[in-house]
């Protein structure tokens, strides 16, 4: 059963308290939404990288696919970062995945020191691939190719996995403060959804909670609050930082702007109806 590394991208932009404690945050959430789909898992971490090692990872995936902080995942299988054990494995790994006259590619990163580059050790491990199935046509393609082999080599150990999988990418939630955002429609909840990704905790302000329910899946933890006249009381009511609406441009022309002593923020200024659509589709599928 493989095990899922975990890629986050914008965290290591911080500093090394402000990165631990996002990481913290993003390893809570991972673990919260496993606890409540009921799956067990163990998640380690490293400079980086998170690994979750779970009794279901094809379920876990789709959990991995719907967090905010994660850029891309994928199923991965441990082995000893030996060159000669590594060449072994290699090859189980890679045969399954080969087909008559395909291309491949190994890439290859290491962290530590071992006795050989990330360029040698997929020159040796590329031979060994092709040598095993040359009589199947497989030719070598550095741009490209059909197959592309991954290895990555921390200190003692390498991981092998053939595809990277996209999660939403942002901040972790609740890392940003927390956020009052209007939902009377599916904008609403697009525009949710985008404060949501920049690590918000959102409290949706909904007469209808229908509208929040594919957020949920987004965020289990979510509790509407019903709008009021006032939404500047509201939001002190529920000591957020800030209001988010769904206007685009023509409404924000439009309409008379909200004034009050709390920031508001217009999540879906910039973007298209086009994409507002492609958006709300996302967030519900």
């Amino acid at each position: 059963m493989p095990k899922l590394l975990v890629r986050y991208g914008e965290l290591g932009l911080k500093s090394a308290s402000v990165r631990r404690r996002f990481e913290m945050m993003l390893m809570q959430d991972i673990r919260r939404k496993h606890m409540l789909a009921k799956v067990p898992c163990v998640i380690t971490s490293t400079r980086g990288r998170m690994f979750v090692d779970s009794d279901d990872w094809r379920r876990s995936m789709e959990l991995l696919s719907r967090t905010f902080g994660v850029v891309s995942f994928s199923p991965v299988v441990e082995v000893s970062s030996g060159l000669d054990e590594l060449k072994k494995s290699t090859l189980e790994f890679a045969s399954p995945l080969i087909s008559r006259d395909a291309t491949f590619a190994i890439r290859t990163r290491r962290t530590g020191n071992h006795p050989y580059t990330s360029q040698t050790l997929a020159e040796k491990l590329g031979e060994v691939v092709l040598e095993a199935h040359r009589d199947r046509g497989l030719k070598v393609a550095l741009d490209d190719p059909d197959i592309e082999i991954f290895v990555e080599v921390r200190e003692k150990t390498a991981y092998l996995f053939s595809a990277a999988l996209p999660g939403p990418g942002g901040m972790p939630k609740a890392t940003q403060g927390r956020i009052l955002s209007l939902v009377e429609d599916d904008r609403g909840a697009a525009s949710s959804w985008l404060m949501m990704k920049r690590g918000c905790n959102v409290i949706p302000a909904t007469a209808d909670v229908a509208l929040v329910g594919p957020l949920r899946s987004w965020d289990p933890d979510l509790k509407p609050a019903h709008p009021e006249t006032d939404l500047f009381a509201l939001a002190r009511c529920h000591d957020c930082a800030g209001i988010a609406l769904s206007w685009g441009l023509d409404e924000l022309s439009e309409k008379a702007p909200l004034k009050g002593d709390l920031p508001v923020f217009y999540p879906l200024i910039g973007m298209t109806k086009d994409e507002v659509g492609a958006l709300r589709e996302r967030i519900g599928r």
